[in-house]
Parts: C-alpha cells; sequence; structure tokens
C-alpha cells in the first residue's frame, strides 16, 4: 500500500474543537462584541467594555461548562422563535411540543 490511509481524513485535535475569536467561543464573543461595540460607539467606552464583560461572565456563568450546542438549544426551548431563526431555519417553533409515549 503506496501511502498514508489517513490523508483523506482530518482528525480535530479535541472532539470539541469550535472556532474561537480571541480565545471565546462565538456563542460567548458575540453577544459580548455587540452589546460593549454599540456602547462604544455611543462614545461611552468603559461603560461599554463594563457591559462587555458582565455579559460575557453571565453567558460562561450560564454554559457553566457545557457546550455550545447546550446554550442554544436552551435559546431554541426558552425564547421566542423570531429571535432564532438564524440559526433555526428549519425547524418549527418550540411551542409545538409532542409527547412520545
Amino acid at each position: 500500500m503506496e501511502g498514508n490511509h489517513f490523508d483523506k481524513y482530518r482528525f480535530p485535535k479535541t472532539l470539541s474543537e469550535q472556532t474561537r475569536i480571541l480565545g471565546l467561543p462565538l456563542d460567548e464573543f458575540i453577544p459580548a462584541a455587540v452589546f460593549g461595540g454599540i456602547l462604544m460607539l455611543n462614545k461611552s467606552y468603559m461603560f461599554g467594555m463594563v457591559v462587555a464583560v458582565v455579559l460575557w461572565q453571565l453567558i460562561r456563568t450560564a454554559k457553566r461548562g457545557k457546550s455550545s450546542k447546550w446554550l442554544y438549544n436552551w435559546c431554541y426551548w426558552y425564547l421566542p422563535i423570531e429571535l432564532l431563526r438564524v440559526v433555526y431555519k428549519l425547524i418549527p417553533d418550540s411551542s409545538y411540543r409532542k409527547w412520545i409515549k
């Protein structure tokens, strides 16, 4: 056999490897950057930085070591679906629940 069989496969270093910006997962970085950025554009630099750090800590505390998918699933079940159409395009509204015996 010539060559390495594993060249055609890509293995991540860990199974939970995810995209990160400045060391933060996307679900922690994006809300903090958006709210902090909006306040910084309104010339509230220190307040914007404080809000961004507090929001980041709240999200991190809510996750408590769970994955990003857990946070997405929590948002799907407890927030209005209009807020989540960007992530969940083809999934029905969470209010249409079916109980299976």
